[in-house]
């Protein structure tokens, strides 16, 4: 008897703990989005259709959510001192019902309108939570300037609060998402918070390993395209190089003072050379690489502008933070390869000096304390033994897939587009293969469904 009664008394706490812990408990419902956003008392400035560009998608019928809301959540800006200074952060949702899976979309830069898990959302008609990354866009914080916790452990907390408000909403799977430095987000939550999510997907996410490093030059070099297109690159690299600060440099230089902008120093320009050609690979597909290149070899003025537009595009303000998480914990990708190293003897390039040329005199001091500890463990352990399952995306030709992990344990997958760029749209097979994209989603319904 005493038994009969003590397995019934544990029977009653199990279900108890479960009915506690169960994403799927229904007891709460709502009407609308907006009803259950604002039943939660965290979320502030609720608006709804905040993305033109997604409207105008689901009016062409390429889009099927049912709608918008843009809002904030207050944020520590140190989470281990809950009470002190705070901070408002922004979310976007693309709603699709409140049971369909839910992918967080771990922005590592401003939100700019629903782009990068467009096609996963699409195919699995999923519910998309964007945060934007602390101290970017609309989400800056009293730490700028100082950067004290702009870290990756702050940044996952930031996403885990996002998250830990929203579960009791939307009560289906989770998956957190993210391209390029995004990608790193969503893996660096997983690494944090493992219990917060079904699978960790990052598409053409760099992992680096130094505050310099040197893999970037060498797949670009050696890895990328075909060798005739290779060649070519490393011809037109030379011709920019030519005479040092004698060269095309001065061309450049005097193309800033037209425009009443800031002269580059040798160093910025030398980096923003090599970045050209590391952004075309990145941004273009395959079929265009030697046409691109043969005009700006063909055309001087035509180079002139692509290394001058480079500089301009990587001193644009909206994106400074990436340069301080480089310089935090992150690290710099070095697209510089030694092949040109006899061009650049005697001049006043230094290596050392890229990632400081891109950041403010102010915080210059940051590459001081570079930390790659997070990096090193993640390498060295969480790629291998990570408890939730991880997705890692690469297209062969995008040279940020020098980042990629060495190693990866059995609850992780690595998958190659041998054609792709820079780029989550898999359902575009100009950018990847149908074969490629099935093996895509066959593995995230593994987890998400």
């Amino acid at each position: 008897m005493k038994n009969t009664l003590k397995l019934w008394m544990l029977l009653v706490i199990a279900l108890g703990i479960a009915s506690c812990t169960d994403n799927n408990d229904n007891s709460v419902s709502f009407k609308t989005l907006d009803e259950a956003l604002t039943s939660t008392h965290l979320f502030t400035d609720i608006k709804e259709n905040p993305d033109k560009e997604a409207t105008e998608k689901k009016k062409k019928g390429e889009l099927n959510y049912l709608s918008q809301y843009s809002m904030f959540i207050e944020q520590p800006v140190n989470h281990n001192q809950p009470d002190a200074d705070k901070f408002k952060q922004k979310v976007c949702i693309m709603f699709r019902g409140f049971d369909r899976p839910t992918i967080m979309m771990t922005e590592g830069y401003l939100w700019d309108g629903f782009k990068d898990a467009e096609d996963i959302g699409i195919n699995l008609n999923a519910n998309i939570v964007h945060v934007e990354h602390r101290n970017f866009g609309e989400s800056f914080n009293q730490d700028r300037g100082r950067w004290n916790f702009q870290t990756s452990a702050q940044a996952s907390a930031d996403l885990h609060a996002v998250c830990q408000a929203l579960k009791p909403i939307f009560k289906g799977k989770w998956m957190s998402f993210g391209l390029s430095k995004s990608g790193e987000s969503a893996i660096d939550y997983a690494y944090y918070y493992p219990n917060d999510m079904n699978l960790a997907a990052a598409f053409c996410a760099p992992f680096n390993v130094s505050l310099d490093d040197k893999r970037y030059g060498e797949y670009l070099f050696n890895e990328v395209s075909t060798k005739e297109v290779r060649d070519i690159m490393k011809e037109s690299i030379r011709r920019a190089l030519k005479n040092g600060e004698e060269g095309m440099y001065q061309k450049v230089c005097e193309e800033f003072k037209k425009k009443g902008s800031p002269v580059p120093s040798f160093t910025e320009y030398v980096y923003n050379t090599f970045d050209t050609f590391f952004s075309m690979f990145q941004n273009t597909i395959p079929s265009i690489h030697k046409k691109y290149l043969e005009s700006m070899v063909e055309k001087e003025s035509s180079y002139v502008k692509a290394i001058f537009d480079n500089i301009q595009n990587l001193r644009d303000e909206t994106t400074y933070t990436y340069f301080v998480d480089c310089a935090k914990e992150q690290g710099f990708p070095n697209p510089v390869h030694n092949d040109f190293a006899d061009l650049l003897e005697g001049t006043s390039f230094k290596a050392e000096d890229m990632l400081l040329s891109r950041l403010h005199d102010e915080d210059r001091w940051l590459v001081k304390y570079y930390d790659n500890s997070v990096r090193t463990v993640m390498s060295k352990n969480f790629f291998l033994n990570s408890t939730v399952p991880l997705l890692f995306y690469y297209s062969h030709d995008d040279p940020w897939s020098a980042g990629k992990p060495e190693k990866i344990g059995s609850n992780a997958k690595m998958i190659i587009n041998p054609i792709g760029v820079h780029s989550s749209k898999i359902n575009d097979p100009t950018l990847c293969p149908a074969n490629v994209k099935q093996e895509v989603m066959d593995y995230i319904k593994t987890y998400i469904n």
